[in-house]
C-alpha cells in the first residue's frame, strides 16, 4: 500500500484520540438520557469531556475536511468505496453537530451544569424556547453518530478479518505523507 492510501500521524492521533472521546461520552450520554436520577458525576463527566475535547474534535473535523480523506482502494467494489465516503461524512457532519447543541446545551442550558467536578461553567445566554429543539437535535445527532461509527467499525472489522486486505492498517500505522 502507498503513503498517499494512508493517513498522516497527526490524523491518526485525533482519530484514536476522537475514540476515546466517544467511549466516554456516548455511555455517559446515554445514562444521562434514560436514567432521570443518574449520579452527579455522569453529568459532571459528559460536560467535562466534552467541554475539554470538544475544540480538538472540532479541529480534527475542520483538518479532515480541509485535507481530504485518503484515497479509497480501487479493489474494493464501487458500491463499498461510496458507502465508505458517505458513512464518513455523516460522522463527521453528526459529530460537529452533537459538539455544536452540547456546547449550547452546556454553556445556555437552564440547569446547572459542573465542570471538573465542582467549578459550575458560565453561562453565556439562555435558550429558552429553542431548549428542546437544541436538545432534540443533540439527541438525534448522537444517535445518528452511533450508527455512523457502528458501520465504521463494522466496515473495518469486515476488511480486516474477512478480506484481510490492509485497510485497517492505514489509520493503525502512520503514512508520510498521508491525508
Amino acid at each position: 500500500m502507498s503513503a498517499s492510501h494512508g493517513y498522516n500521524p497527526l490524523s491518526v492521533l485525533l482519530h484514536w484520540f476522537t475514540v476515546l472521546w466517544f467511549c466516554i461520552m456516548w455511555p455517559a450520554g446515554v445514562l444521562i438520557s434514560q436514567w432521570n436520577s443518574a449520579p452527579d458525576f455522569v453529568y459532571d463527566l459528559h460536560v467535562t469531556v466534552g467541554v475539554c475535547g470538544a475544540a480538538i474534535i472540532l479541529f480534527r473535523v475542520f483538518n479532515r475536511v480541509g485535507r481530504g480523506f485518503a484515497a479509497a482502494n480501487p479493489a474494493h467494489a464501487t458500491w463499498e468505496r461510496h458507502l465508505a465516503r458517505t458513512v464518513q461524512w455523516v460522522f463527521l457532519a453528526a459529530l460537529t453537530i452533537a459538539i455544536a447543541t452540547g456546547l449550547l446545551k452546556a454553556f445556555m442550558g437552564g440547569g446547572s451544569q459542573y465542570f471538573l467536578w465542582g467549578s459550575e461553567l458560565p453561562r453565556l445566554g439562555r435558550l429558552g424556547d429553542l431548549s428542546d429543539g437544541v436538545d432534540l437535535i443533540h439527541r438525534i445527532c448522537s444517535f445518528i453518530l452511533f450508527l455512523a461509527v457502528i458501520l465504521h467499525i463494522a466496515g473495518a472489522l469486515k476488511h480486516s478479518l474477512l478480506q484481510k486486505d490492509g485497510t485497517l492498517m492505514r489509520i493503525l500505522k502512520p503514512a508520510s505523507p498521508g491525508k
